[in-house]
């Protein structure tokens, strides 16, 4: 008599680890599913940014001209700040989900153009604003320079990454 008791034990323990595999083996994939999606999703967020940022160099040298507008200075400025914001976002989560250095460096070189701009836009003085990026002219277009060559933020170099990591120490506001 205890056999066949023992027998649908076993069989009913059988069935619920089948199921308890198969319930963890969907989440396991799900999740997986989730981390390819933003992993996917931070790389296209930063397609446009690292685009504009690669023309930043020659388009401060048209801002410091005489004929350029106040208006369209700050204006610019705020798009590169903006711009920059959302590339150290973008990379924070690249390096959060891949533990890539080359990410985590990228994301301090952003940072750092980041407070350039900020401290930049944050002056009310146009001459002011035009004599930062008159100083910094060469570093911004060689950083722009850089960042043309990258042509999705996954094709970054780790060398390429540093090169911004250096430029981006080199800019002055004072």
């Amino acid at each position: 008599m205890k056999k066949p008791v023992t027998k649908w034990v076993i069989v009913a323990i059988l069935i619920l680890l089948i199921a308890y595999s198969g319930f963890a083996t969907y989440n396991w994939l799900q999740a997986e599913r989730i981390e390819n999606r933003t992993l996917n999703d931070a790389i296209d967020l930063s397609d446009i940014p690292l685009l504009e940022l690669s023309a930043m160099g020659f388009e401060a040298e048209y801002l410091i001209r005489p004929d350029a507008t106040d208006e369209l200075l700050r204006a610019t400025i705020t798009q590169y700040l903006f711009r920059t914001m959302t590339l150290s976002h973008s990379s924070r989560i690249l390096h959060t989900l891949t533990d890539d250095e080359r990410y985590q460096i990228f994301t301090a070189a952003m940072i750092n153009l980041r407070s350039f701009f900020l401290v930049a836009v944050a002056n009310d003085r146009p001459d002011y604003m035009k004599e930062i990026l008159t100083t910094n002219l060469d570093t911004l277009k060689q950083m722009g320079d850089t960042l043309e060559e990258i042509l999705r933020i996954d094709n970054l170099a780790l060398a390429d990454a540093e090169k911004l990591l250096e430029l981006s120490g080199n800019l002055t506001v004072g």
